[in-house]
């Protein structure tokens, strides 16, 4: 301000404080521009930005790695000789036509180590930050259900004999699901808009830059998981779940998150072809 108004002036760092020096002719004029500049200018309040335990969403991703890794396991050795892939995979007619649980088994199948290792990996991380502020119960119930909602919506838009395996929906449902939940908690802050809208940014790079790949690549998929997952991380946050840090209810929604795996797959291997 005072640069702008040409009045000169040299400010110092001292240990008890910034001093700002100007002209003593222009001492009095410059105090006053100040004062006017300051209620013109009033500083907003802002609430502090929550203290989050590193190890809070831990051990939400790190069952995720082990729930992937223990699947892949059970389906490449077709144990009890089931084929897992067949059973489980989505294929777009079948979940359109009522098998929805596909959308959810498909979650849990891969087609090779790479393939499992890439979703264990970036699925975690993801998990790990949407379980940071919503608590990894919570975090995963959103991702598994908003992952399913994405894979169905995949199913509604594909030709029906499109089929697909993978995490990948979770892995950018939950990257949809922490961009957006962060972008409505930071509106409770007095942030500028840049800071407020970097992570939805930061995510729509990470989805067109890790989301796409080869010609095998289901990007249809990823962006249907990112999309429902953004919607998901929005309601949450509407709903409060900034605030909804309980451990029962952490506990119950880990617990809702599993039986609805367990449920798509009893489905699957029950229901008559």
């Amino acid at each position: 301000m005072l640069k702008a108004m040409n009045i000169e002036h040299l400010v110092t760092e001292r240990p008890d404080g910034c001093h700002v020096f100007v002209p003593a002719a222009q001492a009095q004029f410059a105090v006053e521009q100040l004062r006017l500049y300051q209620r013109e200018n009033p500083r907003r309040r802002a609430a502090p930005w929550p203290a989050i335990d590193p190890g809070r969403g831990l051990r939400g991703a790190l069952g995720f790695a082990l729930l992937l890794s223990l699947a892949y396991t059970i389906q490449s050795g077709y144990m009890q000789g089931i084929d897992w892939t067949s059973t489980g995979e989505l294929i777009a007619g079948r979940v359109v036509a009522g098998e929805w649980w596909r959308a959810v088994t498909a979650l849990t199948l891969h087609g090779d180590a790479a393939h499992v290792t890439g979703n264990v990996v970036f699925g975690s991380f993801f998990g790990y930050l949407a379980g940071q502020y919503l608590g990894s119960g919570v975090a995963w119930l959103a991702i598994v259900w908003m992952a399913a909602a994405g894979n169905v919506a995949n199913a509604f838009i594909q030709d029906g004999g499109h089929r697909s395996i993978g995490a990948s929906t979770a892995v950018f449902a939950a990257l949809g699901v922490v961009a957006a939940f962060v972008w409505g908690l930071s509106r409770r802050f007095a942030l500028s808009w840049a800071r407020r809208w970097s992570p939805v940014v930061g995510a729509v790079a990470l989805l067109a830059y890790i989301g796409t790949g080869d010609e095998q690549t289901d990007v249809v998929a990823h962006l249907t998981g990112f999309l429902a997952g953004a919607a998901g991380g929005i309601a949450l946050y509407w709903i409060g779940g900034h605030e909804r840090q309980r451990p029962g209810l952490q506990v119950v929604s880990a617990v809702v998150a599993v039986l609805t795996i367990v449920t798509a797959w009893s489905l699957a291997l029950f229901s008559p072809l």
